[in-house]
This record gives C-alpha cells, sequence and structure tokens, in this order.
C-alpha cells in the first residue's frame, strides 16, 4: 500500500480506527492492569514508556496508542463512584435501622397508651362509684365554702397524779380518759375576701364548748385559693403571730401538745385583734395589735383589763433550695402591757386566836387588824423576742425529715405557769425558753419523733436558806418520744415525757425535782 493510501485511507479505514479507540477507551479498566504488566516485564530497550502497542485490530494494522494519563483519571473516576455506592449502601442500611427502631418505639408507646387509657378509664369508674356512696354535700349560700374538723381523745397517765382535791377543789388525778380536743372549721375563700369559723369542745376542766376562732379578712391579689396572698388584712380571733409553734397546726403536730415556754408565755394562743399579713416569692410577713390577754390567760382570758394593746410580728422565709430540700426560719417579736390588779379598802377588824385551846378569850388572844386603803390597779411593761429555724428533707421511699427548734428571751410575760406579777414582787420576771426538735416519717403510715424543751420563767428567783437569800432554779426540761401510725383520716399517737422540775421541796425546804413522767396515748380523727 503506498503513502497516498495510508495518509488518506479508505472511508471505511477512518470509521474502523475510530470504533477501535472507543472500544480501547471502554475496555481502560480491564486492560491497563495487563499493560502495566506488560510494561514490567519489556526490557528497557523495547522503546518509550509511555507508547504501548497492542496487537493490531486487523492483520497488517497496528492498535493507536493509549494515554495512560487518561486511564488513570478513568480509574479513579471509576473508584470514586464505587465508593459512593458503598456509602450510600451504608446510609440506606443506617436509615433502614432507624426507621426500625422509630416502628418499634411507636409501637411500644401505643401499648403503654392504651394501658394508660385503660387504666385511667378503671379509675374513673371507681372514682365515681365512691362518689354515687358518700354522703351528700354540705350546702353553703355562697361558692367557696369549705368544712374540716378534727377530733383528740387522751389517755393520760402522769406519776404526779394524786387522788387529792387542791386548796381551790379542784381534782389532782392525772391518771384519766379526756377529749382533748373537738375542733370544727368552716371556710369561705372568695376573690377579695376571706374568712373563717372555729369551735372547739373538751373536758379538759370538765365538758365544755367555745369559740376559738373567727376570723373576717381582705386580700389582695384577689385570687381564690392562693395561701399566701401579698397582702392579707384580718380582723377577730386568730393566733398570735409568735414563732413557729404558735401557728403550728394541732392537726400536724406529731408530739401531744406544745412546749413548756409556748404554753407559759403564750397559753391559749388565740387573742382577738387586727392583723396584717403575706409574703410575696421566699419572704413572710405578720404584724397583730391584740388585746393581750390569750384564751389561755388565768386572769382575764380573752378580755382586756387596760387600754393598752400587745403588738407582735413575725417576718422569715420559706426557702426550697433544692428538689426535696427546703429551708425556713424567721425573727419574732411582741412588746405589750400587763396588769395587775388592785385591792379594795378594808376596816379594821378585831381577831381572837385561841392559843390555849380553851375555848374562851384570854388576854393577849385578841389583836386588832387594822383596816387598809384601797389600791389602784397598775399596769406594768412586757416583751418578748425569738426565733426559729427549720430544715426539711424529704427522701423517695422513707418520706420527709424536718429538724426545727426555736429560742425565746422574754421578762414579764409569763401568764400560765408562773404568772409575772413584777408590782407585788418589786422586781422584772426574766423568762428564757428553747427547745430542739426531730421528726421522720417512715413512709405513709408511720412517724417517729424526738424534742428536747427548756424552760426557766424566772431567771432571777432567790431561796432564803436560814436567813439567806440564795439563787435557786425554777426550770422545767422535758424530753418527749413520739411515734404515730397514720391513716388517711387519722392517727394513733403514743407519748412519753421524761420531766424534770423544780416543783418538789427537799428536806431543808429547797426546790427539788417532783416526779411527774407522763405516758399519753392519742386516737385522732380528721376530715
Amino acid at each position: 500500500m503506498d503513502g497516498s493510501s495510508q495518509r488518506g485511507g479508505k472511508p471505511h479505514t477512518r470509521r474502523l480506527g475510530k470504533l477501535s479507540a472507543c472500544l480501547v477507551v471502554a475496555s481502560l479498566s480491564a486492560s491497563v492492569p495487563a499493560v502495566a504488566q506488560q510494561q514490567d516485564q519489556a526490557s528497557p530497550a523495547a522503546g518509550k514508556k509511555d507508547v504501548v502497542r497492542i496487537g493490531p485490530a486487523e492483520s497488517g494494522k497496528p492498535w493507536p496508542p493509549i494515554d495512560e494519563a487518561a486511564a488513570e483519571a478513568a480509574a479513579a473516576q471509576e473508584r470514586a463512584h464505587a465508593e459512593r455506592e458503598a456509602a450510600a449502601a451504608r446510609e440506606r442500611d443506617e436509615i433502614r435501622a432507624q426507621l426500625s427502631t422509630l416502628r418499634s418505639d411507636l409501637e411500644s408507646e401505643r401499648v403503654a397508651r392504651t394501658a394508660a387509657e385503660q387504666s385511667l378509664a378503671t379509675r374513673v369508674e371507681s372514682i365515681g362509684a365512691k362518689a354515687s356512696e358518700a354522703p351528700p354535700s354540705v350546702g353553703s349560700a355562697r361558692l367557696g365554702l369549705g368544712l374540716t374538723g378534727f377530733a383528740q381523745g387522751d389517755l393520760v397517765v402522769r406519776q404526779s397524779s394524786v387522788d387529792q382535791l387542791n386548796p381551790s377543789g379542784a381534782p389532782l388525778n392525772q391518771e384519766l380518759f379526756q377529749i382533748r380536743r373537738a375542733r370544727l372549721r368552716a371556710t369561705v375563700d372568695r376573690w377579695w375576701v376571706a374568712g373563717a369559723i372555729e369551735l372547739d369542745g373538751n373536758t379538759v376542766n370538765g365538758p365544755q364548748a367555745r369559740l376559738i376562732g373567727a376570723e373576717a379578712s381582705l386580700k389582695w391579689p384577689p385570687e381564690r385559693g392562693n395561701p399566701v396572698p401579698i397582702v392579707m388584712a384580718t380582723m377577730g380571733l386568730f393566733k398570735i403571730p409568735f414563732g413557729f409553734e404558735i401557728g403550728q397546726s394541732d392537726r400536724e403536730r406529731l408530739f401531744i401538745d406544745r412546749t413548756t415556754a409556748t404554753r407559759a408565755l403564750f397559753p391559749g394562743e388565740y387573742d382577738v385583734g387586727a392583723r396584717l399579713q403575706g409574703g410575696w416569692r421566699v419572704f413572710r410577713y405578720a404584724v397583730a395589735v391584740q388585746n393581750g390577754n390569750p384564751m389561755g390567760d388565768r386572769a382575764f382570758p380573752v378580755r382586756d383589763p387596760n387600754a393598752a394593746k400587745d403588738v407582735s410580728g413575725r417576718v422569715g422565709v420559706d426557702v426550697p433550695m433544692a428538689p426535696g430540700f427546703w429551708v425556713a426560719g424567721g425573727a419574732s417579736g411582741l412588746r405589750g402591757t400587763g396588769f395587775h390588779a388592785g385591792t379594795a379598802a378594808t376596816k379594821a377588824v378585831v381577831q381572837w386566836s385561841d392559843t390555849n385551846g380553851n375555848g374562851a378569850p384570854d388576854p393577849g388572844e385578841t389583836v386588832i387588824v387594822p383596816g387598809a386603803a384601797a389600791q389602784p390597779s397598775q399596769n406594768f411593761t412586757r416583751f418578748a423576742f425569738g426565733g426559729d429555724l427549720r430544715l426539711g428533707l424529704t427522701m423517695p421511699k422513707l418520706g420527709a425529715t424536718m429538724i426545727y427548734g426555736e429560742v425565746v428571751l422574754a421578762k414579764n410575760m409569763d401568764r400560765a405557769i408562773l404568772p409575772a406579777d413584777p408590782v407585788s414582787f418589786s422586781r422584772d420576771y426574766r423568762e428564757f425558753g428553747v427547745y430542739g426538735g426531730l421528726t421522720q416519717e417512715l413512709g405513709p403510715s408511720a412517724m417517729v419523733g424526738v424534742r428536747y424543751d427548756f424552760y426557766n420563767p424566772d431567771a432571777d428567783s432567790t431561796n432564803q436558806v436560814m436567813g439567806a437569800q440564795l439563787p435557786t432554779a425554777l426550770s422545767y426540761q422535758t424530753l418527749a418520744i413520739a411515734a404515730a401510725l397514720r391513716g388517711p383520716s387519722g392517727r394513733l399517737i403514743a407519748e412519753f415525757d421524761l420531766n424534770r422540775n423544780h416543783n418538789g421541796r427537799d428536806i431543808q425546804g429547797n426546790p427539788a425535782n417532783l416526779a411527774d413522767n407522763a405516758f399519753f396515748v392519742r386516737g385522732e380523727v380528721s376530715f
């Protein structure tokens, strides 16, 4: 074949060359390893490395040369495509796994929701059945009426009990059954107003029924059911706002009675007057102006023999520190005016004393007692300051733990145990009281507690011993240990009190301990 024929070529020859080149490129990925192997086996003198010839497409005609760069690019593209396919396959597998997990979770949720709906329907049916069996509700003229109450019956065993009468004729026996409290409380809570009436019956000093609480209040903001409004103004018969123990409900307290200091300084807890109280966030406050003669006052219970009023108040905080843990406390103060009753005028009288026992007046046995002028009544100042602190912790399954305590310093405040009368004794009485306690719930059905309290009604008391005035102690100490079984509507409480006092006398006439340990069993029902 001549040169011109080779340069120009016939048309079918040129088309065959192009088709051959396309076939070579298409089979590049398969032929590159073979070419590389042929290159590795070829001798160095075989020719240039950038040109490889493969057998002729037709007899007597060579294949065109192959570009290695294009072959490598095609191989890289193929590898990238394979990697993308593998990544897509992995992603599809992951999506399928996630879809399978979601289907399983949805099925579990559907089963749980169905069970919850069935349980709720059962509870609704049970509540409806109980409601149909319940007694009729209390009717009222206005909305927001609440009616609550409780009754406490006690068995008392006291070491100091004797089968005798005191000089006033009251029995000294202290081993008995008694109704300690039987309370009925009606409340109303509207948007702007609130009120309460509370009645009490007991047999402590014989059967008696009395009004123990009556409150009429205005509050702001106008909100129903808010236990701590910002401002609430009250007039009526209510508890003295001092410390923690006075305000604690008798149906919530574990121990049979309040501490000795509280019963001496604030006997009966309730007094008549006006009060302003409220709270904002964690802060609490209360201030009151009252008559100054509480319900348990020995001389003038819930009456005021003088025009002066007692002013008392407390400021405090109630802070939730963490889930299940809280701290509360406050400072209290009271300033008031006590009353010393005067005496009426007396006439001179002749007094006969039959010293020889012969039944006839003899010389020297009659004396004239001169008359005395009337003595006017007098007022005296009294005050008290105190602080209280409580720590609470709620533990799952076990219940709530509370550690609490209070301290009180007072002057001329005792109105029950050793009533202060600085006018008669020509000096003031300094009182001091302190207590600390711990209560622990044992699940929903039991509770235990221990409490120690100390009270001195006269820190400056003295006693005459062989003509000399010596300091003496009049303090009271009590260690109370209590346990309770609790139910939804009642409690059964047992308490032992280890008492120490100075009500006895030793052979020299000095104050000594009078054995007065006590044991109580209380049954309580509430509604």
